[in-house]
């Protein structure tokens, strides 16, 4: 995925969390989150990646 296509698709998970408001946002990045860790498919990176996420310095390198 280039930086554009993950500028991008980052855009479409934005506008999808307006839609559905704040009380239903959680519910959303929750159900997001599951499907992406199906579509992963792989126990330890899925470790990695949430180790990363709470870090302040978190970017794409770091996660990558």
């Amino acid at each position: 995925m280039t930086d554009d296509e993950l500028d991008a698709v980052y855009g479409e998970l934005c506008r999808a969390l307006t839609r559905c408001g704040p009380e239903r946002a959680g519910l959303l990045l929750a159900r997001f989150a599951l499907l992406a860790m199906v579509a992963i498919d792989d126990v330890e990176r899925i470790r990695e990646i949430l180790a990363g996420t709470c870090r302040e310095d978190a970017s794409r390198d770091t996660l990558e």
